[in-house]
């Protein structure tokens, strides 16, 4: 993996900005911990002067940046953006370890389920009959692929996935462990008599490329499909419920919990510990900022937050008033006094008139 930074420069696609053929890389490591022999990576042009007095001090050989980035103290190898560069570094000198195809020993798969012969089932995995694996699609260890279920080409479930009955995952997705596609909706009926189940005979459906994360909770639709759009990312403890329908290209950061049929159009980002109630519609293109709630309908192209949900902009005018609160108690206390002071003194000047 060793190379020249002349070397890795020409294999990453980049420039090399400095002497040739430079020192001898190993690996590639934070400024702060990268050694005499590993390269670093310095963030977009705009947090540049945050790390350059960190880069100065730095024991690293090189530098991976942008072309942008202005003169710097080590030797650099420049792309046309620096996370271009640090996506390559990472995919050289960390490539994906190999896997072999096949059925684990210890794998239980009925013989009613289809295994494409490139796919791989690690140790303990159960697919269930009628389920489908994918060409070149990996179950790893302690999986579980209810019946009828089925896992796309070049899809990869972490150990200890759940992926229930009838319930589908494109090609190229992943699944972090822990996560439980096709639970039951939490759906039931109020009686006297205590809470009726509401059977939740639909199924969950995650499109193409999509990453889910660890611990993530995806509800079957009461009927029909809950549905995860190509390309949606989805970070640690989210929860989606029965119906939730996701577009493509979304992005959901953690601790966000989606009500009953909530519609994300294309290429929302919902920021950390987002909220929604049920039977909302979230319009293209919107953001809406961390511990947002979202209680109605929001147009495309928004930047929101707070509870209840505002402009960004004027949510952070409010968060900041808010933080003058003491001191706009105080004033008011004091204008108090102050105006008790001349009323007292009108009074007596009217008195003394008369």
């Amino acid at each position: 993996m060793a190379l020249t930074l002349e070397a890795l420069a020409r294999t990453l696609g980049g420039r090399l900005d400095g002497p040739a053929p430079g020192p001898t890389i190993t690996g590639i490591a934070p400024i702060t911990e990268a050694g005499p022999d590993q390269i670093t990576f310095l963030t977009e042009v705009k947090q540049v002067g945050k790390h350059l007095e960190e880069l100065r001090h730095s024991r690293a050989a090189a530098v991976i940046a942008a072309e942008k980035a202005g003169p710097l103290p080590l030797p650099a190898i420049r792309f046309p953006s620096a996370y271009q560069g640090l996506l390559a570094a990472l995919a050289y000198f960390h490539p994906e370890p190999p896997w072999r195809p096949g059925i684990h020993p210890t794998a239980f798969v009925d013989e009613d389920a289809t295994v494409d012969p490139t796919a791989m089932v690690g140790p303990l995995a159960v697919v269930e009959a009628g389920a489908v694996i994918g060409p070149r699609a990996r179950i790893d260890a302690q999986v579980f692929v209810g019946r009828g279920a089925r896992v796309g080409a070049g899809a990869h479930l972490y150990p200890q996935v759940v992926l229930r009955e009838g319930c589908r995952v494109g090609d190229d997705s992943i699944i972090h462990s822990g996560a439980v596609i096709g639970s039951d909706g939490f759906g039931f009926h109020t009686t006297a008599a205590g809470h009726a189940k509401i059977p939740q005979v639909g199924v969950v459906e995650i499109g193409a490329r999509v990453e889910i994360g660890a611990n993530v909770t995806i509800d079957r639709a009461t009927m029909g499909c809950t549905r995860v759009g190509d390309g949606t990312k989805i970070d640690n403890l989210v929860h989606l419920a029965h119906n939730v329908q996701v577009g493509k290209d979304c992005l959901i950061v953690a601790q966000v919990g989606l009500s009953g049929s909530t519609i994300l159009e294309d290429r929302v980002t919902l920021a950390g510990q987002v909220g929604t109630v049920g039977h909302v519609r979230v319009g293209r293109g919107t953001t809406v900022a961390a511990r947002g709630v979202v209680t109605e309908d929001v147009p495309p192209g928004q930047v929101v937050s707070g509870f209840p949900l505002k402009p960004h902009a004027e949510e952070k005018r409010i968060m900041l008033a808010q933080r003058r609160l003491p001191e706009l108690v105080r004033t008011v206390h004091r204008l108090e006094a102050e105006l008790a002071r001349l009323t007292e003194e009108l009074a007596r000047l009217t008195k003394d008139g008369s």
